[in-house]
């Protein structure tokens, strides 16, 4: 009997790929909201990606904490589904690019099965480079890859004194996504965002009318609505009732399945008004990754075997940097995930009736793939709008 995955098997997979992509969205969302009281943007597809690619290195307990913390289990890991997904995201490059690399001190012994995985599966090539001897000059090489790959918007990923002579192997990844609204907003002038009940800022406010799909949950007082790039990608915001709704829609936020009210939604004739912004954020996850279920990877108890035979690999550290830019041409957004590893030693109705959205006050934003991967997600609580 031939061990290759039928097509049914590759379907199953890829549909639970999907859905851990979803729930490790979230999941990572309350842990960094937990921490943060203001705007968050991050792409948990890139760490997603990042951390699947370590688990293939890793065995016994630190893969199995690794894969529960990214929603998959023994049977759902399969590298085939991955590859296969990676295919499908990359169909149109000219809209989103992803990049994935391997990059590995020149003394370092990896086994040839771990390289030849990540190149056969995810698209991730293996470069050597001199950490022991020149650990600066080779982080601002991988500043300067990093930086290529998501059209100069994520820059330093790499911060001064993160990657040092103990280097052995860092996993880096790079999206860059840019697209054009189908319906581009036409009209823009200075209005208020409500930070809270009491208090407003002046911003660029866009404004548009026009079919739009949109959901409304009267229980938990929050309006979905699906604005749709070109090339079948879409920005999904999630908008409390209430301008200080923000708390109780994340306080919730288990209940939500973004999957659901994706097919829940219909056509309605929208009045959108949404804020003109630009977010920048970066994330140390090592605590965020620990306290979501592998604290292991990053102790001297991880198990790294299938990486190299010496078993003290461990990580030290996993960083990550997001960039949005929202206008009323459309979005670009980019972000770049590293983790460093070192050795110890609907139909439109009839009637149109006019549904009034007004982004005004802090709301979720997601940018989901034709095949609703979720791309990049998080919040606006503050705008720092485009003048």
């Amino acid at each position: 009997m031939s061990d290759e995955p039928t097509n049914m098997d590759l379907s199953a997979n890829l549909n639970a790929l999907t859905l851990a992509n979803h729930e490790f969205s979230f999941s990572l969302y309350n842990e960094l909201a937990k921490k943060n009281t203001g705007n968050i943007f991050y792409s948990p597809f890139s760490i997603h990606l990042v951390m699947f690619m370590a688990s293939v290195g890793a065995a016994s307990e630190t893969f199995d904490e690794m894969i529960n913390t990214i929603h998959l289990n023994k049977s759902t890991h399969s590298l085939e589904a991955y590859k296969n997904l990676l295919e499908n995201l990359t169909i149109n490059d000219d809209v989103l690019k992803i990049a994935t690399g391997m990059f590995i001190d020149t003394t370092f012994n990896i086994k040839p099965s771990f390289v030849e995985n990540s190149l056969k599966y995810l698209k991730s090539p293996m470069e050597k480079l001199n950490f022991k001897v020149d650990p600066e000059t080779q982080r601002q090489f991988l500043n300067d890859w990093v930086s290529s790959k998501t059209n100069n918007k994520i820059k330093d990923l790499f911060a001064e004194g993160s990657i040092n002579e103990g280097t052995d192997l860092i996993l880096a990844n790079a999206v860059h996504f840019k697209s054009a609204w189908i319906n581009k907003f036409t009209n823009t002038e200075e209005d208020a965002f409500y930070l809270n009940p009491n208090y407003k800022t002046i911003v660029k406010m866009m404004f548009l009318k026009h079919d739009f799909k949109y959901y409304h949950n009267k229980s938990l007082k929050f309006a979905a609505l699906e604005l749709p790039y070109k090339h079948s990608f879409k920005m999904v915001i999630l908008l409390p009732d209430e301008k200080d709704g923000l708390k109780n829609l994340e306080n919730n936020l288990s209940k939500i399945k973004l999957m659901d009210i994706l097919n829940k939604m219909t056509t309605y004739y929208v009045s959108v008004k949404l804020p003109r912004f630009k977010l920048e954020q970066t994330f140390d996850l090592k605590n965020t990754l620990s306290n979501l279920g592998c604290p292991k990877m990053f102790s001297r108890d991880a198990n790294f075997s299938n990486i190299v035979d010496d078993t003290e690999l461990y990580v030290s550290k996993v960083v990550h940097k997001a960039y949005v830019e929202v206008d009323e041409e459309g979005t670009e957004a980019a972000a770049a995930t590293g983790m460093i590893m070192s050795l110890m030693s609907g139909r439109i109705p009839n009637v149109k009736r006019i549904i009034s959205f007004e982004a005004d006050h802090p709301f979720i934003v997601t940018i989901i793939t034709p095949t609703n991967q979720i791309l990049f997600l998080g919040r606006l609580s503050k705008p720092k709008s485009i003048l």
